[in-house]
């Protein structure tokens, strides 16, 4: 699984800000209501918690508010003995990304395993391919487990603070905007709405 190629991240990232420079208007209107948002990110996963974590720790976009919604409650987690087989492959570039928000240091402390050579064959010829090489200083990849890399994100992100995370919430609606709006509205099942300009 790979969470964004750096050059999108950055694509990302120079959108979202040229965007938000635009708007004064919606700052205002932003400003005024504490359930608006600038950005809000649906689901905190790996990608959505990771993704929160990287805008929130950019300084170029530190001034914004950036909500995370998660349905599952919270809960504090710890290492187990046993290995979970729920593990994610980590390409260099997803490395380096989880390196900047200051999450691979986290990791590295409990348990990851470096990949050096992937081969990938056919069951029914001989054709296969080959990534990496034994011998070499670089690795191909990096396994870790998913609640591991997720609990390493989640204790960087909890040292952000213009993210706010709601748990326990599931959305129930949204509304995208129209020709003549600018506003994202997002309904939760216990009636709370948020509003966002970008979701």
């Amino acid at each position: 699984m790979v969470l964004m190629k750096p050059f999108v991240y950055s694509r990302v990232l120079i959108n979202i800000y040229i965007n938000t420079q635009r708007c004064n208007l919606i700052r205002k209107y932003s400003a005024a209501s504490r359930n608006h948002y600038d950005i809000a990110i649906a689901g905190g996963g790996m990608v959505g918690t990771t993704l929160a974590c990287a805008l929130g720790k950019n300084t170029k976009l530190c001034n914004l508010r950036i909500l995370l919604l998660e349905a599952s409650k919270e809960k504090t987690w710890s290492l187990p003995i046993k290995y979970s087989n729920r593990v994610v492959s980590v390409n260099p570039g997803t490395y380096n990304l989880l390196n900047d928000v200051d999450a691979w240091e986290y990791i590295s402390s409990r348990r990851y395993a470096t990949v050096k050579r992937l081969q990938v064959w056919d069951a029914i010829s001989d054709a296969s391919i080959t990534f990496g090489d034994e011998k070499s200083s670089e690795n191909v990849s990096y396994i870790v487990e998913n609640d591991v890399l997720l609990a390493a994100v989640n204790e960087e992100l909890k040292k952000i603070k213009n993210v706010d995370v709601v748990y326990g919430i599931k959305v129930k609606d949204y509304h995208l905007p129209e020709i003549d709006e600018t506003i994202v509205q997002i309904s939760i099942e216990d009636g709370t709405k948020y509003t966002c300009d970008l979701l």
